[in-house]
């Protein structure tokens, strides 16, 4: 009984943790400091989430990513150009930068091991399959002209960009999305 939840409050504790993760890690994600973030007392915490493993467990579940690009633009090129800039976009989002600091610092046993997301990588590859049907069904490849690993590669690049530089900016990144392009993608068209 009593006054009911408000949910609003739930978003600022989630985002509280998620920021924090993404700033240090499971250590700089301390309950006091969330709820200080957050603007809320501990208790308003563990009313909701009995521990903080849950909370971050929560906290990266109420994040969707939703950025792979799966419209149809008409163009191999641009399809895959929108795809690698939306990669780029979703590893410098809050929750890619807290799944850097996070995961791979946990231990094999750690309660969150294996209970936190491991990325989407199979709705990328998907688009990369579709991406790649569609620009065969169009002509502007051969059927077997363009493997799904060299569009793979490129994303992969821009991945590893994201883990020897995780400070790069967009400039930078859309340079390296035209390079990709230029060396990978472009010498597999038809003319």
């Amino acid at each position: 009984m009593g006054r009911p939840r408000d949910p609003a409050l739930d978003v600022a504790i989630l985002r509280a943790a998620l920021d924090l993760l993404a700033e240090g890690g499971l250590e700089a994600c301390a309950l006091d400091e969330v709820a200080r973030r957050a603007g809320v007392g501990k208790a308003t915490i563990y009313r909701r989430w009995p521990s903080k493993d849950d909370l971050v467990r929560d906290a990266f579940e109420g994040t969707d990513l939703g950025l792979v690009p799966t419209e149809d633009v008409g163009s191999l090129v641009e399809d895959c150009r929108r795809l690698l800039l939306a990669l780029g976009a979703a590893l410098r989002s809050p929750r890619a930068r807290a799944w850097r600091r996070t995961v791979p610092a946990l231990g094999v046993d750690s309660p969150l091991a294996g209970s936190l997301p491991i990325g989407p990588v199979e709705a990328w590859n998907e688009a990369v399959l579709d991406m790649l049907d569609r620009a065969r069904r169009r002509g502007e490849v051969a059927a077997d002209g363009l493997h799904p690993l060299v569009v793979q590669a490129a994303c992969s690049t821009v991945m590893a960009r994201w883990f020897t530089n995780p400070d790069g900016d967009e400039a930078g990144e859309r340079v390296l999305v035209e390079q990709l392009l230029t060396v990978l993608v472009a010498p597999h068209l038809r003319p």
